[in-house]
């Protein structure tokens, strides 16, 4: 069975430049085109027959320009492909093509082109001097009241410049309780819901240190208000229960905009974390110090400023900062 493909089936009136491609094909098989062979496209509307043109070879595809149809009105046409007046594609139907109006042959009269500048610049001088006729005087207003008096009848109390702050967007960065994962970044790159980001540098493409497991520890941390409830004694029993980021935060870890910045030494900080306790190192993970994990705690938010001053409070050894806010 004899069929065709066209590359392009719709094209504009006037459109004098398409250059319109077609495939032969005999039992889903492309044809071979026959260089000393003649072609031709006959082309009719539901009119009846109107021409035929003759068709070029390149690549193996039978072509022509539209410069052949601008003769043609817009109307959809079909045609059938010719080889030396004995050969006839396709074998069912025809193939067919469109031919649509350009933008100037819109049905109606033609509407004349007004800028949005020519249509103020017409508003304005239609206004200027318009006047309608002079109404009777309306009763004397009265003073509304002030947004001000406004806030304060809605319940709320301060001064005008309390209005005026509770006007303002507030940006307070919070705790972490989301997070997500980029990994087109070298390293990782950990982003949580509170803009602050987070990367691992020893493990940069390590997916178990970017699961769950590990960073959504970090997120129950922040969610259970530091563990307290559960009556911790040490730092490291977060990690032995589901603390299990502290194996992976060493002092290469960073912390990208970070909630809290007022702290910039973290060196020989330990806030009553027993550094005895069994260390991540021995299991091939890189020895952390109590610092970094503070460090990284205070960047993402899940402890403050406040915090840190009783942290940093002399405190015996076998207590840790969870016990102090116990």
């Amino acid at each position: 069975m004899k069929t065709l493909t066209i590359n392009q089936k719709v094209f504009k009136h006037q459109d004098t430049q398409t250059k319109l491609k077609i495939t032969l094909f005999s039992d889903d098989s492309r044809v071979s085109l026959d260089s000393d062979a003649d072609y031709q496209l006959k082309i009719k509307n539901a009119s009846g027959y109107l021409k035929s043109e003759a068709l070029t070879i390149e690549d193996n595809r039978l072509v022509l320009t539209t410069d052949k149809f601008k003769d043609l009105t817009p109307d959809t046409y079909n045609f059938e492909v010719w080889e030396n007046e004995d050969s006839i594609y396709p074998s069912d139907s025809y193939g067919y093509f469109k031919i649509t109006k350009n933008v100037s042959e819109v049905d109606g009269e033609t509407i004349p082109v007004i800028t949005i500048e020519d249509f103020e610049k017409r508003f304005a001088e239609a206004v200027k001097n318009a006047k309608g006729d002079k109404g009777e005087r309306g009763a004397d207003g009265r003073d509304g009241k002030s947004a001000y008096q406004i806030w304060l009848d809605l319940g709320n109390s301060g001064t005008e410049q309390d209005f005026i702050n509770s006007l303002k967007v507030q940006s307070e960065q919070h705790a972490p309780t989301g997070w997500s994962l980029d990994v087109s970044t070298k390293p990782w790159t950990v982003w949580f819901d509170n803009g602050v980001g987070l990367q691992f540098p020893d493990f940069y493409n390590n997916t178990t240190v970017h699961s769950d497991s590990v960073i959504g520890s970090l997120i129950k941390l922040s969610n259970n208000t530091f563990a307290l409830a559960y009556g911790f004694k040490k730092v490291w029993d977060i990690g032995s229960n589901w603390g299990k980021f502290k194996s992976y935060i060493t002092s290469k870890t960073i912390v990208i905009n970070p909630v809290n910045t007022k702290i910039k030494d973290w060196d020989n900080r330990n806030y009553g974390i027993t550094l005895a306790d069994p260390m991540p190192g021995n299991g091939g993970y890189p020895l952390y110090k109590a610092g970094d994990i503070v460090r990284v705690l205070y960047g993402l938010g899940i402890v403050n400023d406040a915090i840190l001053e009783n942290m940093d409070k002399t405190m015996p050894d076998e207590y840790t900062w969870f016990d102090k806010w116990m």
